[in-house]
Order: structure tokens, then sequence, then C-alpha cells
């Protein structure tokens, strides 16, 4: 599927008229993108576009308004469409929207408007408008023209000294020459190595939680369980880290709850530089990252969906069992919580990663001890290293996410700085000047207004809680059971090849006592044989008598070796722990104790 993406995407095509009659609040905003995109979300064809356009590629952003009874969807929206709807008060029947962006560095004019209305610090408009990191080929490019600068610089130094030494006018010029390339490389190594891809690259359980007045934000790491085929491009001089991280693919994600009941989730493009085009396993790697995105997507229509009915998707954001009075009068408040908990939870992914029976580490440790069991050897050491790498980054991106959930849920309380503040009031002074009346020459800010962050609601709260304890019990567990399990395989392979070697070295004495016996064999044969060779005057030997006496001094050398086998508890070259006559002893008392029971029952 050949799709075009990148800075330069054509627009999305919009028909002649609007699709079907909206509600008066999207014709007032007077805006021609607006009335031709958005559509009655629970409309069963209508979602059935949207569902579509979650999984395509090509797709910049959508924004959907939901509320108990109604719901309006809208895809590829521009950034003046984006501003006018924020800076619009929504209708009650409309509590809550979802603004989903991906593509971001694409998107830059709709995260300044965003960032504008909702009050984000520079610094934090800045890392969402970060660029994507260079490609592999590019990084290829700035290593070897790096290399290519440091030469250059170590032979102009070179040509300044012996300039140095022949001319003293010359050794300044080439100098500066050397300094000024040597520091122009180095600002561009700072400023690639401090970009924010690039530090959430290198550093997988990165994160961050910023607050403002009117927002909460979330960065974090998100890891799919997609094997993914990177091509080396490190040098002969460098190590290759890329099997110290576990086998899958990293996205960022932003998340935002705003006070005006929006959530802004922003997700980093996956594949930023495929020249257009997504291969099928890049489409397959696309799609399962979006999974958890297009369930919660899918959940939010009263349309008839796919899996609506699976007890393990289905998500108590607009469907409810309940109709009480004080259900009905909550579902308003607890709405965008849930969105935002649903968003960031994805317990899929961790279910893929670590949770479930057999996962892919469990199985690989399984099948080193197997293999350790057949041969230990020294490269299984290797792969457990790894193993043990990939696990650790595992357990800091979960304690990450535990870090970020217990920032969430901490409450925040008014300080004394604030208090102090002549433009903030405490609750008690509120509450006194409002029923006074009192006016003051300077403008007085509610102390519940001075607080930084977005409450959350208590349904919101109990889910990230319970999330905590998920992440405890079935992620950080596991990855702890297997990083044990991983030093005592180390631990077995140094034994296993401990006890290799010893049956080597029982091999060797074995064999070294072998041929110990048999040159103690036939030793006395050898120096019979010597004298039988020396001619004595008046004395000739037989060839009979020879022989008798090679038979006579072969059965003693025999006879001697076997006792000495016998009594140093070495016979046949095995080293036994019992003596020969404990063996003969052991026998015979047992075939007594045989034949004694044997007359019991005749």
């Amino acid at each position: 599927m050949a799709t075009t993406r990148g800075p330069f995407r054509e627009a999305p095509f919009r028909p002649a008229a609007p699709a079907e009659e909206l509600p008066a609040y999207y014709r007032d905003l007077n805006d021609d993108d607006i009335s031709y995109s958005f559509r009655d979300f629970d409309k069963e064809s209508n979602f059935d576009i949207f569902d579509r356009q979650t999984r395509e590629p090509h797709s910049s952003n959508f924004c959907l308004d939901f509320g108990d009874h109604d719901a309006f969807c809208a895809f590829d929206l521009g950034a003046d469409s984006i501003s006018r709807l924020i800076s619009s008060p929504r209708p009650a029947n409309l509590h809550t929207r979802w603004i989903n962006l991906w593509i971001p560095y694409t998107q830059k004019d709709t995260l300044h408007a965003l960032a504008k209305h909702y009050d984000f610090s520079p610094r934090l408009l800045g890392m969402m408008r970060s660029d994507p990191l260079p490609s592999k080929e590019h990084q290829v490019r700035m290593k070897e023209s790096s290399a290519t600068v440091n030469s250059k610089n170590s032979h102009l130094s070179r040509l300044s000294r012996k300039s140095q030494r022949s001319k003293e006018g010359s050794l300044d010029s080439e100098e500066s020459i050397g300094m000024t390339e040597l520091m122009h490389s180095t600002q561009l190594e700072m400023v690639r190595d401090l970009s924010h891809y690039h530090i959430v690259d290198e550093v997988w359980h990165w994160s961050s939680v910023d607050w403002g007045r009117r927002f909460v934000c979330l960065g974090y790491n998100s890891l799919h369980n997609v094997r993914t085929t990177t091509p080396s491009t490190n040098h002969d001089d460098e190590t290759d880290h890329s099997q110290d991280v576990p086998h899958g693919m990293r996205v960022w994600n932003w998340l935002l709850l705003t006070e005006d009941k929006t959530v802004i989730y922003i997700s980093e493009d996956p594949f930023p530089h495929n020249d257009g085009t997504l291969r099928p396993h890049e489409l397959r790697t696309l799609f399962t990252i979006r999974r958890n995105l297009v369930s919660v997507f899918r959940q939010l229509t009263k349309a008839p969906t796919p899996l609506r009915e699976s007890s393990v998707t289905m998500l108590p954001i607009r469907h409810r069992i309940g109709d009480s009075e004080e259900e009905t009068a909550h579902r308003p408040t607890d709405a965008p919580g849930l969105l935002f908990y649903y968003l960031f939870e994805d317990w899929f992914t961790t279910f893929d990663l670590v949770t479930r029976r057999e996962h892919g580490y469990a199985a690989e440790l399984d099948r080193l001890r197997r293999e350790m069991l057949v041969r230990a050897s020294l490269s299984h050491i290797d792969q457990l290293h790894h193993i043990g790498c990939q696990l650790a980054v595992l357990k800091r991106v979960y304690q990450s996410y535990e870090k970020i959930i217990e920032r969430v849920l901490k409450k925040q309380e008014a300080t004394l700085a604030s208090l102090k503040n002549s433009h903030i009031m405490s609750g008690v002074d509120s509450l006194e000047t409002s029923y006074q009346g009192y006016s003051s020459p300077r403008p007085q800010i509610p102390e519940a207004d001075s607080l930084l962050g977005v409450s959350l609601s208590s349904a919101a709260r109990a889910h990230f809680e319970r999330l905590k304890d998920r992440i405890m019990l079935y992620a950080l567990s596991e990855i702890q059971e297997c990083i044990d399990q991983k030093d005592s395989l180390v631990m077995m392979n140094f034994n296993l090849i401990a006890i290799k070697e010893s049956f080597s070295v029982e091999r060797l004495t074995r064999v070294t006592l072998l041929l110990a016996k048999v040159t103690m064999v036939f030793m006395p044969v050898t120096l019979m044989t010597g004298y039988f060779s020396i001619q004595f005057a008046g004395l000739e030997f037989t060839v009979k008598s020879y022989w008798w006496a090679f038979a006579v001094v072969l059965v003693v050398s025999l006879l001697a070796t076997f006792a000495i086998s016998v009594f140093s508890g070495t016979f046949e070259g095995k080293i036994v722990t019992r003596t020969w006559s404990r063996v003969v002893y052991d026998v015979s008392r047992r075939w007594l104790m045989h034949r004694a029971k044997k007359g019991k029952d005749m």
C-alpha cells in the first residue's frame, strides 16, 4: 500500500457539500473544513469509514466529540479548524473531546495552536515539535563526515607542527582553521545528541510529567512486541548495542488531560524515513502499535463494531449498565479521566511482553537451560548477558510507568509561598470575600485556581491505582523472576563447565594410569629380554627357556599390577570411592542374604 507521507503530504479530499446535517455548534463555527469533515460517529456507515482511517498510515489527526447520547468525529483537520474548535465552548451534550495527532513533526502549526490555547511551556512545545531522528544512512554519513573532519584536523595539526619549525607565521592560520572546523563539528554533534527523540531513543525509560494551570501532560515510551530488523551501521571499532535493548518497537507518546475535558494524544511517527511508502511488515507493525488506540476508538461508538461483546475490550466510557440518577450525574465528569486512563494503560502491550505464560524471555531462558544441560559453553554467558541487559531496560521502563502513576495520583496542595502571595487567597478568605462582597485594588485569584494540574475523577484514580498494582504484580515481578533465573543460569553454566573439565581431567588420569600399568607390566619383560641377550661365557639359553621365563615374568607382573591397583583404589584406571575388598565384602554379604531369604521362602 503506497501512501504519501511527510511534510509535503497532500491535503485530504473534501466533498463539495456537508455529508449530513450537523448540530448548530459546528455550523456556527463558519469553517468549511469542519462542516465537511464532521459526521455522526454513532452511524454505522460513518463509523466504518472512520475505523478504516484509524489504520491508514496517511491519516494525520482526528477529533472526536462525544457525550452520553451524541458523538461526532472528523479526520485530517487543519490547524485553523482545530484552533476554532478548542476556542469555542462545547455544548453540554458533548462533554468530552479527544484530539489525536499522528506524525506530529508535520503538524507544527496545530501543535502551536494547542500550546497557545492551553498555555504550554516553550520547552514542552519545542519537544513536541521536534524533528524525527535522522535515518540510519544519514547517521552513517554523519559519522563518516565526523571521522573525516577529525582526520583532517589531525593532518592540519601535523602540518602546523612542521610549519612551526620552519615558519612561525603560517602556524596561527592553520591552527585557526583546524580549531574552527573542530568547534563546528563539536557543535553539530552536541545539537544532534540533545534532540528530544535522540534522548528518548537512547534512554528507553525516559519519562516526564508536566503540570500546567490548565493541563497535565504525560510523556513516555511505549514498547510494542514487534520483531524489528535494524541493519547494523557500526564500524569495526564500535560495539553493537542493539542486542542490549528489548526486541520490539519503541514509540514516544504525549498524553494530555486539560481542564475543559479534552484529552490530547500525540504519537511519534514510527517510520519517518520511508520515502512515502510502507512495506507489508511495516504495515503490520503500524497496526500493532495502534491496536490499543483502535480498540478505545471502537468502544466509543454505539454503532455495531467488531469485538463489541469481548469482555476484555469493553470500556465503561459511553457504555454503562446503570441508569440511576447518581450514575448518570457522574458520567460527564468520569469520561475524560477514563479516556485518559485507557489511552495510557495499553495492557495488551504489557501482556505480550512479559506477563503471559511462555513469553519470549521465559522461553529463551528455558531454551538456554536445555542447551546447557547438553553442552555448556561460554557463548551461553554472552547470550545471558544480552538477555539481562534487555530485562534491565524493561524493568526501568515499567518502573517509569509506576513513577508516572504516582505523580498523577499525587494531590497538588497549596504551598506557603503561594498563600503568602498577595494575589492568592486561601480557601477561607475566598469564601468570606464571596459573602461580603469584598473588593481589592489588586486582582485576587482563588487558591484552587492557582494550583497546577488537572484533578482526576475518582473513577480514573481507582483505575490508575489498579494499574499500578498490575505493573508491580504482573510486570515487575515477572521481570525480576527472569533476572533471578538468568543469574542462576550463569552460575549453572560455570558449574557445568567446571564439571565438564573435571570429567576431562578424570579421563586424562584414567589414560595416564592405563599407560603407567602397561609400562609396569612390560618393564620386567624388557629387563628379562635384555638379560637373555647378554652373552655369558659358557652359558647358552634356549628358546624354550626364554619363553618359560617370559611367561613367568609376565604373570608375576600382571599379578603385581593387579595388587597395586587394588590396594591403591585405582583398579582399571577408575577413581573409585570404595576399595576392592569392600566391594567383595558387600557383594558376598548381599549374596548370603539372598540365599537366606530364599531358604526361608522354601
